[in-house]
Parts: structure tokens; sequence; C-alpha cells
């Protein structure tokens, strides 16, 4: 029975398809018996008599059957005729009867001149577009819905197998004409099997349930095939299969092994190298990737078990032979004769071998006992007797290849030596007038802002007085020349906790200590590279009584070898305030006393001041030089101001002890004392009468500088010393280079756990992209097909590199921060020594890359092996890897301009806001239109985004309009040598201005 709907539609269709307002072969033209068919280009072929004779049946083959006339179409002769007779209301046979096929070897058409059937001209033929392409091949597809919709029309039913589209009541649009369609036929990627001239691709609406489909970016499919909306609706080509372009779209192929086929694909795509892809595939397996990192992981597993097993028998080794030492100096194993048992104490014995256990303290008394001592009128000897011990020989050999000269230290004058800090009115340092020969040991005393450090600083070149005058060896000129004579170690114990006593003492040369070792590895450093003159400040404190004396003794053996030694210290020890040959006593930034360490105690005792009996003199003098000296003087003026009256108006000691009588102390008061002549003159031993009151300068060590003969150093030769010291840029950096690589070694714990923490980024968001199958594009398909275009998804490859970014700076910024950051102390003390900064920072640049490698591919394998995008692996790994360069740099930046604790938050932070510019979210386009896209091109998260989206998206191009999704997200497509080289320009910048930063230091840290 047939509803009044399905009348409706079928009236409906009828009218549209015989106004030719729609094509539809499979409808009927009528329902007269006899054999038809509809051949592979939806020609309606039927059975006739032939045309204007009747002795005969010829095939008729029209592209539109509603416009059939007698003579019209394309005209076959029929096969097994012979003997067939036409009778009146003879049918031929059913409808499909084949008892006489066509001949479709050869057309015919009617010629109208001659009045009969032609052969049909292969040129100019004139016959009309949709009778021409007339083959007279049946296709049984078309065919048998063409016999079931007559069957359904002679019932009286809808004809359901004639209906253009599946959903009821709807009406198809034609999407493509006969002229496109002759000229480019069916678009690649899609299946066209249905259509031809006669049946022209057309639209239909989907089904409720193939909407909701398309809707969520989804083909509608059955039976895991994708369908049209209707019989004439191009199909795009589904995933895992393709439509070969030579083939016109009318086949779809499973995609061969070793390929893989996206959605509408017209050819595969072949897999890479070490890559897997069975047959059906639609995406790639990257193996080679995932092969080398097992590998590389089982490598670098198998080596530290291997390092840690060589450790540990070393240390069992090391173990057994320290316990058997120890048991043989405290238990007393060792076997020993009754012989030579008798008469030996074996208690001494003992207590010798562990005092000698204290190496440090050891050398210190070797050079204390055995180095030449100073002897007046003649310089310091060098030239160690046979009988020296060959640590002292060795020492002294090896300061005199380092330094090039027989005298290894150096002296230094000052006259009214004055530093007032920028934007400050108050001086820290005035009038300050003196000098330090060449090997002594002197002592820089004074309270809280009394100047010492400033004063030590100004010596040392680190910062430029604002006026007066500073020598060196009687030689003015800038002082910061002299930076690679002179070592500094200071107060706080600056060592690599990376690298070994031995190894950061080597260094130093060339180019986990605790406690008192970290002291002494810091002055071992600094005479590694034979200093002409240390400072150190404050060398004793935090140590223990025993460590203090032992570094002390040792500075003071240095002091007797000739090599000048500046200290500040605290309130020593009785015998290390005895050590000392020279005081300064500063306060309020003036002089308070300089001159012999022996003669202090008297200096303040003929001022009135009374020093207890058994009291230690250092901390009488420290509590008088602060201001507290009321104790110890009842009546008198005991500030600060005061004792610097009192040293300025230059009084001096009168009693001389025996011990000290060729170190006599005299103030002599100069026109120009930096003038003054050091050339081991012993005559002159009487006061200068004073000339200028405000010009004094203590020369209590004249004479005894004078006889040390400290212009032996001439001044060539310190010009030679000078040009020779230190190794060239490229020896520096190469041993820059080996420390860096030796403290990643060491610290191979960080590295495992960057990249396990780097592995777990890749992975989390492979998770995240895994749902999108590889499909990170869908645009609109390209005229005329953009009507049947799936909702577009142009947000996808964007987003993807917006995580990345996200991802690297999450787990790249805070160790690119540690490259700089934790040694910035250690290259500051390197670098005023002399060492070349450009050097460091390259080395520690270039040695952080392999680490970066590891981390980046640890990221990209599993993140590739899950979310499995359409991009070469390694054109994606190396854009990876560029942007961890970029974080690396911009987190070096941060290190040189906060504090150390602060700089891993503020570069993870930073490295946040750089992923979300990258032009995912605000896109691009829109910063354009704020006029803010310069901003967002700063930054490196913009190239890789337009990196990952040109490689995301170009490549469909044939099947979507990749210029409109270009114009949306406001990327380019063609630009993946400019990204690379953007990024690695930016990445090079970031690291210029962190060079900058290292070089501006402290200054630009908050």
């Amino acid at each position: 029975m047939t509803t009044t709907t399905e009348v409706d539609l079928f009236s409906m269709l009828g009218s549209s398809i015989r106004s030719g307002a729609l094509q539809d072969p499979f409808f009927p033209v009528d329902t007269v018996q006899g054999p038809r068919f509809l051949d592979t280009e939806a020609c309606l072929c039927q059975l006739r008599p032939e045309p204007a004779k009747g002795g005969t049946v010829w095939w008729q083959c029209v592209g539109n059957q509603f416009n059939t006339t007698d003579t019209g179409g394309k005209w076959f002769q029929a096969k097994n005729v012979d003997g067939l007779k036409l009778e009146a209301n003879n049918t031929l046979g059913p409808i499909f009867d084949a008892s006489y096929p066509p001949d479709s070897s050869q057309g015919f058409e009617w010629n109208d001149s001659q009045k009969q059937l032609t052969t049909t001209r292969d040129k100019r033929p004139d016959l009309s577009v949709w009778d021409t392409v007339c083959t007279a091949k049946n296709n049984t597809l078309f065919s048998t819905a063409l016999y079931r919709a007559t069957a359904e029309i002679r019932a009286n039913h809808t004809p359901v197998d004639a209906a253009p589209c599946w959903r009821p009541g709807a009406v198809p649009v034609q999407i493509q004409d006969f002229e496109d369609w002759q000229e480019h036929g069916c678009k690649d990627g899609f299946l066209c099997s249905n259509n031809t001239v006669n049946s022209l691709p057309q639209f239909c609406p989907p089904v409720t349930e193939c909407q909701l489909a398309r809707l969520g970016g989804k083909a509608c499919t059955f039976d895991g095939a994708n369908i049209g909306m209707g019989p004439f609706e191009p199909v795009v080509c589904q995933a895992g299969w393709y439509c070969p372009r030579k083939e016109k779209g009318m086949v779809t192929l499973k995609c061969p092994s070793g390929h893989y086929c996206q959605a509408g694909a017209p050819t595969p795509t072949p897999c890479a190298i070490g890559s897997r892809c069975p047959e059906g595939s639609y995406y790639e397996r990257y193996l080679l990737p995932i092969t080398l990192l097992i590998i590389i992981d089982v490598l670098l597993i198998l080596g530290m078990i291997y390092l840690g097993i060589r450790k540990r028998h070393r240390n069992a080794s090391s173990g057994a032979s320290q316990q058997n030492s120890f048991a043989a100096v405290i238990g007393g194993y060792k076997h020993v004769s009754e012989e030579r048992h008798e008469g030996v104490d074996h208690e001494t014995a003992l207590l010798g071998r562990v005092r000698r256990q204290d190496t440090f303290r050891g050398l210190g008394n070797q050079l204390y006992e055995q180095a030449p001592p100073l002897r007046r009128g003649k310089s310091v000897r060098h030239d160690p007797d046979p009988e020296i011990s060959p640590t002292i020989r060795a020492f002294v050999d090896s300061m005199r290849k380092a330094t090039s000269a027989s005298e290894f230290g150096l002296s230094f004058g000052y006259n009214q030596l004055t530093f007032v800090p920028k934007n400050s009115k108050r001086p820290i340092l005035e009038n300050v007038t003196g000098s330090i020969n060449s090997g002594s040991l002197t002592a820089v005393m004074g309270g809280s802002g009394a100047g010492k450090s400033t004063f030590i600083n100004v010596l040392m070149g680190k910062t430029q007085y604002t006026k007066g005058h500073v020598t060196v060896n009687s030689i003015p000129g800038k002082l910061k020349q002299y930076k690679k004579l002179i070592g500094y170690v200071p107060q706080d114990d600056i060592v690599l906790p990376e690298l070994t006593v031995y190894e950061n003492i080597m260094h130093s040369a060339k180019n986990s200590p605790t406690g008192g070792q970290r002291k002494r590895v810091s002055i071992g450093m600094e005479l590694a590279a034979a200093p002409m003159a240390i400072f150190l400040d404050e060398p004793t404190s935090g140590l223990d009584a025993t460590s203090a004396s032992s570094i002390m003794s040792t500075l003071k053996a240095l002091g007797k070898l000739g090599i000048t030694v500046i200290v500040i210290i605290h309130q020593p020890r009785v015998e290390i305030f005895e050590m000392l040959d020279d005081m300064i006593l500063l306060g309020n930034g003036q002089l308070i006393y300089e001159g012999p360490q022996s003669q202090a105690k008297t200096f303040f005792e003929q001022m009135g001041f009374v020093f207890p009996p058994g009291a230690n003199c250092s901390d009488v003098i420290t509590d008088i030089i602060t201001g507290n000296g009321r104790p110890y003087n009842k009546e008198g003026d005991v500030s600060k101001e005061a004792l610097i009256a009192h040293w300025a108006k230059g009084s001096r000691v009168s009693i001389l002890t025996e011990e000290d009588e060729d170190r006599s102390w005299h103030p002599v008061h100069s026109r120009n004392p930096s003038d003054t002549t050091l050339a081991g003159n012993e005559s002159n031993d009487t006061d200068t009468p004073r000339q200028n009151r405000h010009s004094l300068m203590s020369i209590s060590k004249l004479k005894a500088g004078a006889r040390i003969s400290v212009l032996s150093l001439s001044n060539p030769q310190l010009s030679r010393i000078l040009k020779h010291r230190g190794a060239p840029r490229w020896r520096q950096f190469l041993l820059c280079l080996s420390r860096s690589f030796l403290q990643q070694y060491r610290t191979r714990s960080n590295l495992c756990f960057e990249m396990g923490l780097s592995a777990l980024a890749g992975v989390l968001l492979g998770l995240a992209e895994q749902p999108k199958n590889g499909a990170f594009f869908r645009g609109h398909y390209k005229k005329p097909y953009e009507i049947l275009s799936l909702p577009a998804d142009y947000a996808a490859a964007p987003q993807m590199a917006m995580l990345i970014t996200l991802a690297i700076g999450l787990s790249s910024a805070a160790p690119g921060v540690k490259v700089f950051s934790e040694e910035m102390l250690m290259y500051r003390r390197e670098a005023q020594a002399g060492h070349s900064r450009v050097a460091y920072f390259l080395a520690k640049t270039i040695s952080v890359l392999p680490k970066m490698a590891l981390a980046c591919f640890h990221f990209s394998v599993p993140m590739f092996l899950i979310s499995m995008p359409v991009i070469s692996f390694w054109t994606a790994y190396v854009a990876n890897l560029l942007y961890v360069y970029c974080i690396y740099g911009l987190a070096s930046c941060m290190s040189m301009v906060v504090r150390r604790e602060d700089a891993p938050l503020l570069a993870t932070m930073v490295g946040l806001i750089m992923g979300l510019l990258s032009g995912a979210a605000p896109s691009l386009r829109k910063a354009k239109r704020w006029h803010l896209g310069w901003l967002w091109r700063a930054g490196p998260g913009v190239w890789l985004g337009e990196l990952y989206f040109g490689q995301l998206v170009r490549p469909f191009g044939y099947l979507y309009d990749v210029q409109v999704a270009s114009e949306v997200t406001g990327f380019e497509l063609d630009r993946l040598w400019v990204n690379v080289l953007v990024m690695l320009g930016i990445g090079t910048a970031y690291r210029m201005v962190a060079f900058v930063g290292l070089i501006g230091g402290g200054k630009l840290r908050v």
C-alpha cells in the first residue's frame, strides 16, 4: 500500500527528473517490457527495431532516458539476431534478457541526410555529451537497481532503489557539472564509483545518525566502510585504503604493506626506514627510534652498573688498605722482631705517624722549616739545598717554571687611597697610605664596615679606586692587568662538589670536600695557578683551632718563599697572631696602624692602653680598633676617630725588641710616597723629618723590603710573565669542556631524573593526543566538494605544538637553570683570576648539548609512538630539540638576572608563557589583529607551532583548502627551514644575552 508521502515523493522525483533538474538513471522511464540495462556510463540501453527499416534489432543507448526519440542516442548492433523475426507486439523478451547482447566495439549514430545508421565519428560526433560516452557495456550494479525500481513501480510502490538520497524526503543537490567532470573527473582522495556524466556527483542531506557522526568529525560508515548519503554522493577514501588517481576515483584499494594511507589518500605513503606498516595501515609505527632509545638506555644502565661495581671494588680495596694501615698505627699489629722491639719508644712513633696524617699541615711545616729565610741585604733564595725534601724542591721548581722568574712575590704601594661608591658621599676608604712587601704575611684587621674587603679589592684590581695611586713592584698602571698573577681565596669555599680535590686543583693549575678540607682545596686551587701574591678573606673562619693553625702555618711558609700573602682575619689565636709579619689595622676606612705585628702592642701601649697579663693581644687590639678599648684605657680618648687622628699625626714606636732590630718601624713623611726607592739601600736608618702631616706613609717595612729587592722583577720581565701567563683560550675551552662533562658524569643521577621526566612528559602528551589517531588536521574539502566537508578542525595541530612547548618548558627549564646558576661563584672567582669568560661560556653551553639531545629523544619517542602524527619523526625531533635549545638558553638568561633559589621557578613560568604564545590560544591571527604579532614572533613557541602546522597540514593540500586554514590560524605553510633557522637563531640570541648577563655578574642578579 502506498502512503501519501511516498506518492508525493514519487511525483516530485518524477517531475524533477523529467524536467532535467536531476539525474537519476536508476529511475525507470516507463514500465514497457523488453531487454534493457544500464551501461558503465549510466546510459539506458534497450533493444529496439532498427530505425526506418525495422527488419532487425539494435541496441539504443541514451544518456537521458527521458529525452529518448526513435533515432536519438548511440546505437550498437545486437548479436545472435540471425533468424529473428519481428512481429507486432513482440517484446523480444523480459527486461533482463541477455539473449541478444550488444556489440560494444563499434558505435553508430543516425544520419538524417542518409536516413540510416552510420559509424560514430570519434572526434566530432553529432551526439550530445551524455550520449557520446555510452559504452553499451553492462554495469550489473546499475542495472540491478533499475530492475528493482521497475518492479517496485509495477507493484505501485515507491521506487526506493531509484531514490537519489537515503534520507526520506531529501532532494539531492548536484555539486559538479559535466564540464568539470569531463576535465577533472572525481577529485583526489574521493571514491566516485557510481558517478558518470549521466550520474554526476550529488550531495544528499544525511540521515540523523550520520548527521550526528559528521558533527563529531567522523564520516558515516556501514560495515566499516565509508558511505554516502545517496548512490551518487562521492565518499572520501577511508583510512587504510587509497583511491588511485589513474583509476579516476572509480575503485578503492587496500594500502599495501610498507606504506600507510591516511583518510583521503590518492596514493600510498611509503614508510620510513625502520618503521612498521602492515597492510591496511593508516599511520606509521616508528620502530627505529624506539629501538635506538632502548639500546641507549640499556647501555647507560649497564655502564652505571659497571661503574658502580668498579667503584665498590675500589672502595673495598682502599678500605682494606686503610684498615690495615690504621690497625698497624693504632694496634701495632705489624710483627717486630725482639731485637728491634727493645729500646724503641712505640708510643712516640705512634703519635708521630698519626700526626703525619694531616698532609696539608705537613707540607706547611716542611715549607716553614726548610724554606730559605729572609736575610738582611739579600733576596729570597729559591734554590733549595740538596738536603731539602723533594716536596719542597718540587714546589719551588714548579713555581719557578710557572712564573719564569727567580722572585715569586709582588709588592704593593698605595698613596692617599680613597674609594667613594657611586651615588654616595661617604667614602669607604679614605687617604690610606702605605705598602706591602713581597714575601710577607700581612693581616688586614678591623671591625665591621672598616673597609677591609674594599681595601683588598682595590689592591686586586676588582674595585677601581676614586683617588690616590697604587703601584705594583713600584710600577704604576692598571691593577687589572695583574689579575693572572694574583690569587684570591674568598671567605666562602668555592669548589665544585662534583669534582675531587685533585680534579679541582688540577683544573685551576691547567687553566666533595667539607670544612677545613674545602678551605685547603680553595687555597690549593689558587696555589696551583702559581700566584705571585695571594689574598685570602678570613681563611680561618668556620674552622677548628687545629685546622686554622695548619692553614696559617702553610701561608706563613709561602711568605718565606717570597709569595706575598695578604689575609683578612678576625681575632686570631695567639699562635696564629704570632705568625703574622705585618698588620694593617683599619677603622672607618682609614688607617689606625700599619707596621710589624711584633710592634703593634708597643704602639698601643704608648697611646695609654694597658694589655692585661696573659691576654691574647689580637683580642685586645680588636677591641681597641673597634672603639671598645675603654677597659684597657681608663682616661684617654678610645674612639676610632682618636686612633685615626693619632696615626695621622705620625706617632711612632720607640721601643724595639731584639728580634725586630732589623725590621725597625719608622714613619716617613715624603712629598710623593709612590716615588720611594726600594733598591736595597740600607744606609738610611734615621727618621725622615716631617714635611707634610697630611701625606703620611708608614715605611716600617721599608728596609726589610729593600733587602728583599722587590725590583729584581723588572718591568720587561713582569710584562713577559703577564703575556705568557695562563693557557690559550682554545686550551681553556677544552679544559672547561672536559670539566663540564666530568661534572655531568658525577651527577648522573640528575641526568637519569631528567631522562625519566622527559619520557613521562612524552607518554602523557602521547596519551592526550592518541584519540586523534594521527589525524591532526581536518579542513574544508576543495571545490566543488566543500559541501561534503566534515566540521573543520584547524586547532588540532597548533594545540599539539602548544602541548609540546608546555611539556618541554616544564621538563627543561629547571635543568637549564642549573647550567650556570650552580657555579656562578666559581665562575666569578675564575674570571677574576684571568680565566677566559668566552671559553668557559662556550664550554658550558656545548657540554649540555648531548644531555639536551638525550632528554629530547626520550620525550619525542614515546610521544610519537603513542600519538602517531603524520610527520617525519626526525623532522619533529630536530624541531623539538631546537625548542629545548631555546628553553635552555632562556633558562640561562634567568639564571643571570635572579638569585639561584628563584631562577628555576621563574624559568619555568617564562617557559610556560612561551608555550602559551605558540599561536594556538590566543591564535596568531588574533595576535596580528591586536598588532602584537611581533610579540608572538619574538619567542620560539610560535615558530615551533608554525613548523608543526605546516608539516601536518601541507601534505593534505590535494584534499583540503589549506590556504583557508593558513588564513584562519595565521600560520604559514611552506616555511620549514625558516622555522628551523629562526629557532636556532633565537636560542643563540638567548645565549648571547646570557653571556652579557654573565659578564655583568652580580649587577644583574636581584
